[in-house]
C-alpha cells in the first residue's frame, strides 16, 4: 500500500500548509501533510490530486517529489510526499479540525504524525530559500530541470522546481520550468548551459539615490573676444 502526502506551498513558497487529524483516536489532534491512499490503477500524483480535492476542497499541481519514504505499520505500507502548489480554490479543512501555513522555523511548533517527520528537514530546505540570495534558471524540459535540481541538491544546495506562467494565461502547455536556489550564480550557469537554459537574471536599476554635485559657474564670467581676422 502507497500512501502520497502533499507539501502544500504557499504562493511565495515560504510556507507549507499542515493539517490537523481528528481520528483515529491515537492520530487526533496530531499533525500531517494532508493526502492519502493510491487506488489500484492510479498514479501517485493522480491519487494526490484527488485526495487534496476530497480532503481540502481545492485543486493542487504536483511540482517535484521529495526523497525518501516514511514505513507505515507493519503491513509493508510505505509515505511518499510531493511538494505541490494550489492552482484553483482555496484550502480548507473538511476532514481535518484546523490547517495551519507554517514556515520554516515553524515546523517544530506542531506535534507532528510519525511518518510524517523524515519530511521535515527536507522541508525546511525548501522553505529556507533566502530572500535576496536566490538565482533562477529556466529550462525548456523538465526533465532537464529536476535533473539540475537534484544535482544541486547533491551539492548542499537547496532547489525548488516550479512552472513558468505567462501573464494572463492559465494553461500550462509549452511553458518552461524554472529552478530556483541558493547556490552561487556561477554553479546554476553550468547547469543551464548543459541543459541548453538560461539564467533568469534581473537588471539592476541604476542608483539614483546620489545626486550628481553641481557644478559651479563662477560668478563674473568672462566674454572670449573673438580675434579679429580683418576684412577680406
Amino acid at each position: 500500500m502507497t500512501v502520497v502526502a502533499a507539501a502544500i506551498l504557499s504562493a511565495d513558497g515560504k510556507q507549507v500548509l499542515a493539517a490537523r487529524r481528528t481520528s483515529p483516536p491515537e492520530a487526533a489532534g496530531r499533525w500531517e501533510l494532508p493526502g492519502g491512499k493510491v487506488e489500484h490503477g492510479e498514479t501517485a500524483e493522480a491519487a494526490l490530486v484527488r485526495e487534496i480535492g476530497e480532503e481540502l476542497g481545492c485543486l493542487v499541481e504536483v511540482l517535484d517529489w521529495m526523497r525518501g519514504e516514511s514505513a507505515l505499520g507493519s503491513a509493508g505500507g510505505r509515505l511518499i510526499a510531493a511538494t505541490a502548489r494550489v492552482t484553483a480554490g482555496e484550502p480548507r479543512p473538511r476532514e481535518h479540525d484546523q490547517i495551519l501555513w507554517l514556515a520554516a522555523e515553524d515546523l517544530d511548533s506542531v506535534d507532528w504524525l510519525e511518518p510524517d517527520r523524515p519530511f521535515l528537514d527536507p522541508l525546511r530546505h525548501v522553505l529556507g530559500v533566502p530572500e535576496g540570495a536566490t538565482v533562477r534558471g529556466i529550462f525548456f524540459d523538465e526533465g532537464d530541470a529536476r535533473a539540475a535540481a537534484s544535482t544541486l541538491e547533491r551539492e548542499g544546495w537547496s532547489a525548488r522546481v516550479g512552472r513558468e506562467r505567462y501573464q494572463g494565461e492559465d494553461d500550462d502547455e509549452d511553458h518552461p520550468w524554472s529552478v530556483e536556489t541558493d547556490a552561487p550564480e556561477m554553479v546554476l550557469e553550468l547547469l543551464v548551459d548543459e541543459y541548453d537554459g538560461w539564467l533568469d537574471v534581473a537588471e539592476e536599476a541604476p542608483d539614483t539615490s546620489i545626486a550628481p554635485e553641481p557644478v559651479e559657474l563662477p560668478e563674473n564670467p568672462k566674454r572670449i573676444k573673438r580675434p579679429d581676422l580683418g576684412n577680406s
